[in-house]
């Protein structure tokens, strides 16, 4: 059985998340079985009914009343998800995630449950609402570490701003230095189903080749580690993987983001606020268990 790509798409409160799905759905619903997930905190979900309009062939899973990513809901979302694969069988899987959502937890859910066999994390978006960027307040910390694990920013509504884009596109490099960043209006851009780490060595050969058992994996923790360790970890690692990416806390009080594919490591040191350690590998050759076994042997 081939592992199904599984998409996230994050951002704040009405920064066009309900909209790109429409546009996917759209652009994939006649040739692809697409599976989407809706987690919002109220109790109805309006943008469910909303997808549900367009017409199109697609399964749809609504996760109301909280959030998937808070620990007291996360047994009955990994219930609720393994159910929706078994049934639906979908090629994709997009969730959109509700505008206060930790991102990263959901990447640990794919790798410690039973889901791990199922589905693997191909794609991380970020939307970001240009125009209201700079007016989020106290929900600031959250929306940064939902960019800081992106693969993908969409600045959305840029037609709402007659100037400050150079400045958000600035801040978002502060947060994700690695993240691809595109800008947008109505969410009118490229979307690719099946898009991963792993999609320019498999997926467009001219012979079908098989997919790869690929495993998405995560590494949290408090503990710092000193840079001669993290490069020694990289290098063992990352010629196995197929990505690393994230964020590391240093014993010299350095936070440094990092991001691998293969035998390339970039390692690039960021602002001093302390933040923990996470760490996401995509790779067919090692397991969570020997990955996180090596990290624990080089902490200080």
């Amino acid at each position: 059985m081939q592992k199904t790509p599984f998409h996230i798409i994050s951002g704040f409160l009405g920064s066009g998340k309900t909209t790109f799905l429409k546009r996917i759905i759209k652009q994939y619903s006649s040739d692809r079985k697409i599976g989407i997930i809706q987690n919002e905190f109220a109790p109805a979900n309006i943008d469910g009914a909303e997808l549900k309009q367009l017409g199109k062939d697609f399964n749809l899973l609504e996760i109301n009343n909280g959030s998937v990513f808070c620990v007291c809901l996360l047994g009955d979302f990994v219930k609720s998800l393994e159910k929706f694969v078994d049934e639906y069988q979908p090629d994709d899987i997009i969730i959109e995630a509700s505008g206060l959502s930790d991102t990263t937890s959901i990447s640990e859910i794919i790798a410690a449950s039973a889901l791990a066999d199922k589905i693997y994390l191909a794609s991380n978006w970020c939307l970001v609402d240009a125009p209201n960027f700079a007016k989020i307040g106290m929900m600031k910390q959250r929306v940064s570490h939902q960019l800081r694990m992106a693969d993908i920013v969409v600045i959305n509504k840029t037609d709402l701003i007659k100037n400050g884009i150079d400045k958000i596109r600035d801040e978002v490099k502060m947060i994700n230095p690695f993240a691809k960043i595109m800008e947008s209006t109505f969410c009118d851009i490229d979307f690719e189903l099946g898009n991963s780490p792993i999609n320019k060595f498999y997926f467009s050969d001219v012979e079908a080749m098989v997919e790869p058992k690929v495993n998405s994996m995560v590494i949290k923790s408090s503990r710092k580690l000193s840079r001669k360790s993290l490069e020694l970890f990289l290098c063992e690692w990352a010629q196995k993987s197929y990505r690393i990416k994230g964020f590391v806390n240093l014993t010299d009080d350095k936070i440094v983001a990092v991001q691998c594919a293969f035998n390339t490591i970039e390692i690039i040191e960021m602002d001093n606020t302390f933040r923990p350690t996470e760490l996401i590998a995509i790779s067919d050759q090692f397991t969570m268990r020997e990955w996180n076994n090596s990290f624990k042997e080089i902490i200080e």
